[in-house]
């Protein structure tokens, strides 16, 4: 049984606003958002404004040197920007040599020697964050690119105060930071995490990262993948062993997909990335739920959680067993997401836990055979990604995820860039010949989705997380709790959740004793989110951020009540 210890409630005011609602992860970062606002930027301005500032106070989240997705709806326009790490042209199915070792890492694939794949050199992917992000605004922004990257660039060059969650992800990550002397060198100034006291605060400042903003703020997104910057990039990674190319660079084009990923759910439309992300995770899970009365069974009743387990676990189950890039897979996208094959899951779902959650047969409903069937990457179990939401006064909404992967990326920051790497190919499974192999230039799947929800009036609610593999459970548990059970945003994401993307199933402090007493006398295999080292209460969750439009001029949001994330509006 699992143990239910004295917990202390800790919860953030539900902020409000009648003009528009900026959230993010960062106090900065949200008033950047904020202040594009003010000047009569839209709801994208405040997004990229907030991105670009949340890489600079945020470093071991976020940044130029990682990717993600903005979905959006701009007017009459809807869609994803996708602008996800994808893996070098020189990157092979057998780059890293294995240990042997079954699982490793936060990911769980096979051990690699030395963990390339996890930090270093190696382990870095094209980054797509600037090219996307610029896109975005080229498209649907209103104000000068260069304002709307002024808040990052002064914040980099002014220096600014970190947060106590800022200083706790340092502390936490201190391995990284003793093991790589670039990293070291530009976030310890002085050889020491910054500090100071009321008097006189602590000012952290990345002067050559503030160089390369203000850069693109004047030339877009040529001054990052080509030209002096790209080449001090590439020279820095090459010159240790990694494969990264001016080529891989000068190439790098972000998605545009119009609409997205669009499924319905009570009456909602639900909009999210589409293909190698969770967005098909995320639709897959609440699509089976929509076929039950959740509001009935009662929020967080025994029945409740056991019907929305058993749909996040199928969900997972066909995630690892189907889901990869569309250019090297043959993916059965239609079957997965058809009403038919949702129905013939959802039957599957009884009263108890069957022995194991296996993949099912998407394929019938295509009326076809894949071309070619590959092991699934299926890893056994498993800090480096931010999430913000904006909504302004017009009715424009964005829901945007960025990465740099673990927590500080690959480790790396090539010398004179100021610039901290992802580790995106941690993403692909290290063993050849399956679904989520490398191969040159492919795209990985990745954990992220963002999503909007939108009604009959337009936007209703803009959420998403950071979290790795845990971030679609939240997002999904997240829009039932709003959708289904009518709760505010702030009150939803306090709500006791649970998370299924182990073999366990870790379950939230203030849950009812007897309901999880039911769920184990069911088959469910629970664990208390609060067993084990501190990290857990901040990381056996995901951590998300939600904006609610109850009426024209009636903003709501909430935040992770353990972060210093921060919502604010006009």
């Amino acid at each position: 049984m699992v143990s239910v210890p004295t917990e202390t409630r800790i919860i953030k005011q539900e902020a409000r606003a009648s003009k528009g609602m900026v959230a993010t992860k960062d106090r900065y970062a949200t008033e950047a958002g904020v202040a594009m606002l003010e000047a009569g930027g839209n709801a994208v301005d405040a997004a990229v404004a907030a991105c670009f500032a949340i890489g600079v106070v945020e470093p071991a989240s976020s940044g130029i040197g990682g990717g993600g997705y903005l979905v959006y709806q701009v007017g009459e326009s809807g869609g994803v920007v996708g602008f996800p790490m994808r893996g070098p042209l020189a990157a092979q199915p057998e780059m890293y040599e294995l240990t042997g070792e079954a699982s490793t890492g936060s990911f769980g694939w096979a051990g690699v020697v030395d963990d390339e794949n996890i930090d270093g050199f190696r382990s870095i992917a094209t980054p797509g964050a600037v090219a996307g992000l610029c896109e975005a605004h080229r498209r649907f922004g209103k104000l000068p690119l260069r304002d709307v990257l002024a808040p990052a660039v002064s914040l980099a060059r002014q220096g600014f105060s970190p947060h106590w969650f800022d200083l706790y992800s340092m502390g936490n990550l201190a391995d990284m930071l003793f093991k790589y002397e670039e990293l070291r060198r530009v976030m310890m100034p002085g050889g020491r995490l910054p500090k100071g006291d009321a008097d006189n605060p602590p000012l952290l400042r990345q002067p050559d990262l503030a160089d390369i903003l203000e850069a693109i703020g004047r030339q877009g997104p040529d001054a990052f993948y080509k030209g002096d910057v790209a080449q001090r990039l590439v020279e820095g990674i090459q010159s240790n062993g990694g494969i990264l190319s001016l080529e891989d660079l000068a190439q790098y084009k972000p998605f545009i997909w119009d609409r997205g990923l669009e499924f319905a759910y009570r009456g909602n439309t639900v909009r999210v990335p589409p293909y190698a992300s969770a967005g098909i995770t995320s639709a897959m899970t609440l699509k089976l739920l929509g076929g039950f009365d959740a509001a009935a069974m009662g929020h967080n009743s025994e029945e409740m959680l056991h019907t929305y387990i058993s749909c996040a676990r199928l969900a997972y189950a066909d995630r690892f067993a189907y889901v990869a890039d569309p250019e090297y897979v043959d993916v059965p996208w239609e079957g997965l997401l058809s009403d038919a094959y949702t129905e013939r899951r959802r039957a599957s779902i009884d009263g108890s836990v069957p022995a194991s959650f296996e993949p099912g047969d998407p394929w019938k409903e295509e009326g076809r055979s894949p071309t070619k069937v590959l092991e699934a990457s299926r890893p056994a179990v498993d800090v480096g990604t931010t999430h913000l939401c904006t909504m302004d006064a017009e009715g424009n909404a964005v829901s945007l995820t960025n990465t740099v992967m673990s927590g500080f990326g690959s480790g790396i920051i090539p010398r004179g860039t100021g610039v901290v790497m992802n580790n995106g190919m941690m993403w692909f499974d290290p063993v050849p010949g399956r679904v989520n192999s490398i191969m040159p230039g492919r795209f990985p799947l990745n954990n992220m989705t963002p999503a909007l929800v939108i009604g009959d009036e337009g936007v209703r609610l803009a959420v998403g997380a950071s979290g790795g593999r845990r971030i679609t459970n939240c997002v999904t548990q997240l829009i039932s709790n709003i959708i289904d059970f009518g709760m505010g945003p702030q009150e939803a994401i306090d709500s006791p959740r649970v998370d299924c993307s182990n073999p366990h199933t870790t379950v939230g402090a203030g849950m009812p004793r007897d309901v999880l007493r039911g769920l184990e006398s069911r088959g469910h295999l629970l664990r208390a989110a609060s067993e084990g080292p501190v990290q857990n209460v901040f990381v056996g969750f995901a951590s998300p951020v939600a904006i609610l439009r109850k009426g024209r001029d009636d903003f709501r949001a909430g935040v992770d009540t353990f972060h210093s994330a921060h919502a604010a509006g006009l």
